[in-house]
């Protein structure tokens, strides 16, 4: 007996040996018992299944459109998107789901979303203070979920079409957050900061050194191991990163379990990510004091006991330094900015900025940094009258 598999809810047609009749089998897309059909030949069998599949379906179809908004998207959310996204991302658009798209639409059925209702939610993540990305992201979260179902046929049509981001939101480059030479120096000084005894202040303060002066993500620094550095080619291999993810292991309502973990990614960000680090002298300096006494553990940022710090904590202990030093706190992404903004005032090109960030495209850091090179661009042409 040779069964023609199809995906479920396509049917499937097979001969049965005994007594050489053909039969076809479908199963509802919404699940339900299986209808078996017989025919006496092989085209009468597939006749019968096109026949049933058609009253079938727009009893799916209607199945469907009762389904609320909250368990489409979540189905969509559980079965598609988990299987192709990182861990990290998985728990971003995780949070676009509950906190601006379902409290807003969840509760609507999918048969009667309408543009109005995205609007409207558009409309109240504006007036409650979202950032502008906030808000494109759930869009793009929506969007990409009706594509699909208006792909598969549960739905007819993408209200998403109808929607419109208001003009006032539209995308504005205010700049971004860096620090000068001179904040620059005050830092690096806190970092190396001793008590009386000559004990370091900050055990791995010296790292924030290297992210200033190498432009690392934070996760790449975490996932940073010492058999990556290579002191005489003054290099550092960036080809893992260690990220702060939500447990999904755990059972729901246990609290015996941590309700986020470290997670080693045998991968960057982006394929650019991956990448030869340059290293300058004081990134090396850094980078060996910090070996003197973790060179015994694997990864660069390790704690006395081997296990790699959190972002938190290093973030922790940046926000303290930068409060040592009178400055506002910033994440670690501010010291990225800074490397890039140092490169930019001593006149490095865009493209080799980008390569050295491991942006996925030029774009990216031109969007990025437009304020620096417009301001790089000025002073090349100040330069003019000076000749």
């Amino acid at each position: 007996m040779v069964e023609k598999r199809r995906d479920k809810g396509d049917g499937s047609i097979y001969q049965r040996k005994s007594d050489g009749r053909w039969i076809a089998k479908y199963t509802p897309k919404m699940g339900g018992k299986a209808k078996v059909l017989y025919g006496k030949t092989e085209q009468e069998a597939k006749k019968k299944l096109r026949e049933f599949k058609k009253e079938a379906h727009k009893g799916d179809f209607v199945q469907v459109q009762k389904i609320t908004v909250h368990e489409y998207m979540m189905d969509w959310f559980t079965h598609v998107k988990m299987n192709e996204l990182k861990a990290k991302t998985i728990d971003r658009t995780e949070q676009s789901l509950n906190n601006q798209i379902l409290p807003y639409i969840g509760d609507i059925q999918l048969g009667g979303l309408t543009a109005n209702d995205l609007q409207a939610m558009i409309n109240a993540l504006v007036t409650k203070g979202y950032a502008y990305e906030t808000i494109k992201k759930a869009y793009n979260n929506i969007n990409a979920c009706l594509k699909l179902g208006l792909i598969k046929g549960d739905i007819t049509k993408n209200p998403c079409l109808g929607v419109r981001l208001p003009k006032n939101l539209e995308k504005k480059k205010q700049g971004v957050k860096f620090f000068t030479q001179a904040e620059v120096e005050i830092i690096c000084n806190e970092c190396l900061a001793q008590y009386a005894n000559g004990t370091p202040i900050y055990r791995l303060g010296q790292s924030i050194i290297v992210l200033i002066y190498t432009g690392m993500r934070i996760s790449e620094l975490l996932g940073l191991k010492w058999k990556n550095i290579d002191y005489e080619k003054k290099t550092a291999k960036i080809d893992e990163s260690l990220i702060y993810v939500k447990n999904r292991d755990i059972s729901e309502g246990d609290t015996t379990q941590p309700k986020y973990v470290l997670l080693q990614q045998e991968s960057v960000k982006t394929e650019s990510s991956e990448r030869l680090v340059p290293l300058n002298q004081k990134a090396i300096t850094a980078l060996q004091a910090i070996q003197a006494f973790n060179g015994k553990h694997s990864h660069v940022m390790a704690c006395t006991t081997g296990s790699v710090t959190s972002h938190r904590n290093f973030d922790r202990m940046l926000r303290n330094i930068l409060t040592r030093c009178g400055l506002e706190p910033n994440g670690a992404h501010t010291l990225r900015h800074t490397f890039a903004s140092m490169l930019f005032k001593n006149g490095v090109d865009v493209k080799t900025v980008s390569e050295l960030l491991g942006h996925s495209d030029v774009s990216v850091t031109y969007n990025t940094y437009i304020h620096l090179i417009k301001e790089q661009k000025q002073q090349a042409v100040d330069i003019l009258d000076t000749l």
